[in-house]
């Protein structure tokens, strides 16, 4: 019987190893949808630059979201990587200033086709792996500092960059399969709830017919009288947290707690705001703004 060799190198190097490798499941998922033929088709608008299809300038700027790189400037790293753009299917990745120049034209031509292509993928995948019976619109705000001098950049509440301009985003995401139902860019000094009318109403334009209970849930920024009575016009659940006021600081200090367990007790009341009516008052029709039926709970240690 021959011999086969006793010590046999076994050498690699680096030149095929990438971070974003996991991003081949992500490109699989793109490519099941169709999306490049399909962005093709419904995103159409004159491109200048002819070494990059828009179609190939959206996913250039679509992957590296996904892949957590917030800006423009850190997609350089991608230039030089062999590996994702064999990947991803992309001949070569732009440099910032070509991306830069196509957001422009694409914010201006592009954007609302996109956006409703969107919307058509999501009816399609809403579906799966069952048709959704009850929506869960998640609103929230957050804070998107800038620097520079960008459009509509103004200086407004930013607890993190004090005095720094910035825009207000709006999101209403389903909180069962996270996606974006609807969203909103304002300037920085925007006050949320004079806005949230307009979010509520786009994203209750998507809900699917199969969807027989809405309901919604956000934070102290969207606890407006407006929002409440749009909500309740169209039966829909809600929880919004409350203001924590001087009197509603004592109606909650003062209520009954129920022990649930793990050394926790919740309580239930109806709160009205000095002047306000409540909706279901007996005198007819009336104003809901400043009344809501609040549920607190709070929690105490348990002894060992």
């Amino acid at each position: 019987m021959a011999r086969g060799p006793r010590n046999l190198p076994v050498s690699f190097s680096g030149a095929s190893l990438t971070h974003f490798g996991g991003l081949v499941l992500l490109h699989q998922f793109v490519q099941r949808l169709g999306l490049r033929s399909q962005l093709a088709q419904a995103v159409r608008f004159p491109q200048r630059n002819t070494r990059y299809s828009s179609t190939e300038a959206i996913l250039a700027l679509v992957y590296p979201m996904i892949l957590g790189l917030g800006r423009i400037e850190t997609t350089q790293l991608l230039r030089r990587n062999g590996v994702f753009q064999y990947l991803t299917g992309l001949p070569a990745y732009p440099d910032p200033q070509t991306l830069r120049r196509f957001l422009g034209r694409f914010a201006e031509a592009g954007v609302t086709d996109f956006l409703a292509l969107h919307d058509r993928l999501r009816q399609q995948l809403v579906g799966y792996p069952a048709a959704l019976t009850t929506a869960i619109l998640d609103f929230d705000s957050t804070v998107l500092t800038v620097y520079g001098q960008q459009d509509q950049a103004v200086v407004g509440f930013n607890p993190k960059k004090r005095g720094r301009p910035s825009y207000l985003p709006l999101l209403c995401l389903e909180g069962q399969t996270g996606d974006c139902w609807a969203a909103e860019y304002h300037p920085g000094n925007t006050h949320v709830a004079t806005v949230t009318l307009p979010l509520w109403a786009a994203a209750r334009a998507k809900v699917p017919r199969t969807v027989h209970t809405v309901r919604v849930r956000a934070d102290s920024a969207f606890y407006a009288g407006e929002l409440i009575e749009a909500l309740e016009a169209r039966r829909a659940g809600y929880t919004i947290v409350a203001r924590l006021t001087r009197p509603l600081q004592q109606r909650v200090a003062a209520a009954r707690y129920q022990p649930v367990g793990g050394g926790v007790s919740v309580a239930e009341f109806a709160y009205q705001r000095s002047g306000a009516r409540c909706p279901r008052s007996p005198r007819g029709s009336c104003r809901s703004s400043g009344w809501a039926r609040m549920s607190t709970g709070c929690s105490s240690p348990t002894s060992p």
